[in-house]
């Protein structure tokens, strides 16, 4: 009764481990995979708060004004448009300054201006460029200003970036493949005698399989609703500390990844215990000492 007990609690103990070392695992994949993901929302997040300063002549009316930016606003590459008067800016820079150098000057040197937001499509070096250059020509406008390599960074940073980490999900990929199947594999080890014995008295290899293939389906959709549970939990977090960071991120985005992450879950598993099985299977009872 207590060679049972011991069993049945070594057992236990060994589906925990094994349990608690896929969700690990599925859990570093899931954070990477959350930011391979939201790569092409981030770069449009980026790109959608590139801003041309458009400074308007100074005599010009309220009404052109809106009607300057009425125009805007129907423009294809236009995601938003500010109206900033001259008062503003200069209420702005006093605070930037932080003194009031309208009491130097006498008087206010600043232009009333536009603040355009691009669509993310257009927030390219040539296609802004020649956006720019057709603003400059419209007579409302006294001067356009942009920092034109603000955009050229943005693409060679999340292009560097989007490398980078295809690259290390596939290696952590590798990593996890490896680990996981190494947990199952010394699982199993314990029960290779037992599996030898049913193969000897004549079980088909898939009766033997079959036991050991249902509890590693069960130890992977465990493992994987313990990583989703603990992903859930650093989204919260997030939510908490730096909100802005999921503020371009949607329900389909993360539907997509905890499938993702219950099915590599699933996967792993599975594969890991049919070929762990079929290897012990396949070994002559004096290997299965030394193996």
């Amino acid at each position: 009764m207590s060679d049972h007990r011991y069993l049945k609690s070594r057992t236990r103990t060994s589906n925990v481990s094994t349990v608690i070392g896929i969700a690990l695992v599925l859990f570093m994949l899931g954070v990477l995979g959350f930011l391979v993901l939201n790569a092409h929302a981030l770069e449009r997040y980026f790109k959608e708060n590139v801003r041309v300063e458009l400074f308007l002549k100074r005599d010009l009316k309220e009404v052109d004004v809106m009607q300057f930016r009425k125009e805007l606003d129907t423009e294809d590459y236009t995601y938003e448009t500010r109206y900033v008067t001259a008062e503003e800016a200069a209420e702005q820079l006093k605070k930037d300054l932080g003194e009031d150098f309208l009491g130097v000057l006498g008087s206010n040197p600043l232009y009333p201006s536009v603040e355009l937001r691009l669509n993310a499509s257009y927030a390219q070096a040539d296609t802004l460029k020649w956006i720019v250059e057709q603003l400059k020509k419209d007579q409302r406008v006294q001067e356009v200003a942009y920092n034109s390599s603000v955009v050229e960074n943005i693409d060679a940073t999340v292009n560097k970036l989007g490398l980078l980490v295809l690259l290390f999900t596939a290696l952590l990929l590798v990593i996890a493949i490896a680990l996981i199947n190494n947990t199952i594999r010394l699982a199993i080890y314990s029960k290779r005698f037992l599996i030898r014995t049913m193969h000897l008295v004549g079980a088909t290899q898939w009766f033997i399989k079959k036991p050991f293939l249902g509890q590693s389906l069960w130890q992977g959709v465990v493992g994987a609703i313990v990583a989703i549970g603990l992903l859930v939990g650093l989204l919260q977090l997030v939510q908490h500390y730096m909100p802005d960071l999921l503020a371009f991120t949607d329900m389909s985005t993360l539907a997509l990844l905890f499938a993702g992450v219950l099915v590599l879950g699933l996967l792993i598993s599975l594969i890991s215990t049919w070929f762990a099985v079929r290897r012990y299977l396949r070994m002559n009872s004096e290997d299965l000492h030394w193996s």
